[in-house]
């Protein structure tokens, strides 16, 4: 991976996200002056409301979903929504009333926002209304810039397909097919759609607060930390970059999942392409649980957690045995899956075995 590219897109990430503020409200007005609606949402409580009050009819508004998540209170007994298929809508097969997805990136010199790989990509004239959920560090100052963040995700190893992006800086014509076109003309016409960006908080500025933790809203998204780190090959549980903002949240520092999903092993920290600092911001969550909780085991976990590095220089497995044990024994689940380790598992880049190595 390019280095030099690597800290241009970490500039172009810490540009924005080091004058958020002002540059939302850019962001806000560019669009706005563009014909597209923006709506500010700060929890998902508020985004629930918002869809709800924004359908037309008090049963059975067909509305098509392309999103990682559902809200699930969205549907209740009341029947308010009919959740109708993307494939259903591109097909012609069913009609819906709104499409709900997410934008990627919003650009804020040019008032835009940014669509990777989208199902629902051949829907956005098929409907009336569009709803862009957009996370508000999810933006980049200079549109020029977009190109550097793209070339860092993956390409499709297996068939080689490139990003299909989507650039919306307008509202889309809704086309729609005249069957009964008995006279001479088009045999379609058009409707404005109406196009909403929904500018979604969802804790972002909480974590904003946190001088040590800003760094984890650089993230992309391109899942490069998850496919790398092995406590989530075993539990599917949290990506290290959801890891870092779930206990970025007071509320979620009681408990011990930064210890059961982490080994501090530096992975996410090797292929990360805007170089988020994933082991030294773990290392400042697990201190602060510390300060705040005495448990001793606890501590004494996060703080063998931080010679990680040994385990790499071991030789044999007996040895490796031995200090793995006094790593993770009061961690079962990630002691099993040491156990089970047959070669290196700590750093990408390390691929010798140093037989010199002394615990």
């Amino acid at each position: 991976m390019n280095g030099s590219i690597n800290k241009r897109a970490n500039f172009i990430r810490y540009s924005y996200i080091e004058n958020m503020d002002n540059n939302l409200l850019a962001f806000e007005n560019k669009i706005s002056n563009n014909g597209i609606d923006v709506k500010w949402i700060s929890n998902e409580e508020e985004l629930v409301s918002f869809i709800r009050q924004s359908l037309p009819k008090a049963h059975f508004n067909k509305v098509c979903f392309d999103l990682p998540q559902v809200p699930d209170e969205l549907f209740d007994s009341s029947n308010l929504i009919k959740s109708i298929s993307v494939e259903d809508v591109e097909n012609n097969i069913e009609s819906a009333d709104f499409l709900i997805t997410y934008a990627n990136f919003g650009l804020v010199d040019t008032g835009s926002v940014v669509v990777l790989n989208h199902k629902c990509k051949n829907c956005f004239n098929k409907v009336e209304n569009v709803i862009f959920i957009l996370d508000i560090n999810n933006l980049i100052v200079k549109s020029s810039d977009i190109g550097i963040i793209l070339s860092l995700y993956e390409r499709d190893v297996i068939h080689g397909n490139q990003q299909a992006i989507e650039i919306i800086s307008r509202p889309f014509n809704k086309i729609i097919s005249n069957n009964y076109q008995f006279e001479q003309g088009d045999s379609y016409s058009t409707q404005k759609v109406n196009v909403t960006v929904v500018l979604y908080d969802n804790g972002i500025t909480e974590i904003m607060n946190n001088a040590k933790l800003r760094e984890s809203l650089y993230c992309i998204n391109c899942g490069k930390c998850k496919n790398v780190c092995p406590v989530y090959k075993v539990n599917h549980k949290y990506a290290p970059i959801d890891l870092v903002k779930k206990n970025a949240f007071a509320t979620n520092r009681k408990n011990s999942d930064i210890f059961e999903n982490t080994t501090l092993c530096g992975n996410c920290d090797k292929v990360c392409p805007v170089l988020i600092p994933f082991t030294q911001l773990l290392n400042s969550e697990m201190e602060l649980i510390n300060a705040n909780d005495h448990d001793d085991n606890w501590h004494d976990l996060g703080k063998n957690m931080t010679k990680r590095l040994k385990i790499n220089k071991l030789n044999g497995k007996i040895r490796r045995y031995f200090f793995v044990r006094k790593l993770f024994n009061n961690n079962k689940k990630l002691l099993n899956y040491f156990m089970s380790q047959q070669d290196d598992f700590f750093n990408l880049t390390n691929t010798k075995v140093d037989k010199n190595a002394e615990l």
